[in-house]
């Protein structure tokens, strides 16, 4: 399985946006942030119904339930505009995955990263996430490689001891 598994692909603003919402849709916090703004939203508007003398609490309660109901799709949205400022956007993948390291040119740039480096790894409906830190990752389309590619790829990562995050 000492095999190069070279992927070049060109990326897309939907790619980008795809990636970042797996991204945060993996975080907890944001479900919790989804359930305790819809309850916020709901109070509120009962306060406004006549449940609170204040009228000022319940439209407060009310934007910060609408805060905390949007705020992954805020976050998604200012992610993608960053990018989209960068010169190379959209941008093009090409990465070499061996079985000792990464590397390739990401928006200019090249790189090279042994395995022991990495955070872990996502294996989601879009593709793979390859996390260096927990917010900062590479993604791999599952348009960019073949099923056998991926399998390859998670082989070698679960090989290496990189951490299996989980995406459900």
């Amino acid at each position: 399985m000492n095999k190069n598994i070279k992927i070049q692909y060109d990326l897309s603003e939907d790619d980008w946006r795809t990636f970042y919402n797996t991204y945060y849709a993996s975080d907890k916090r944001f479900k919790l942030r989804f359930i305790y703004g819809t309850g916020s939203w709901i109070v509120g508007v009962c306060g406004l119904m006549g449940l609170f003398d204040n009228k000022f609490i319940a439209f407060g309660m009310i934007v910060f339930g609408l805060y905390c109901v949007f705020a992954k799709q805020y976050l998604v949205n200012k992610a993608v505009k960053k990018v989209k400022a960068k010169p190379q956007f959209p941008g093009k993948i090409d990465y070499n995955i061996d079985q000792d390291k990464m590397a390739g040119i990401e928006q200019g740039m090249e790189f090279e990263f042994s395995w022991d480096m990495f955070y872990g790894y996502r294996n989601a409906a879009p593709g793979l996430l390859l996390y260096l830190k927990q917010a900062s990752f590479f993604f791999i389309p599952k348009e960019a490689i073949s099923t056998e590619e991926k399998q390859e790829i998670i082989d070698i990562l679960q090989l290496q001891n990189v951490r299996d995050l989980d995406t459900k």
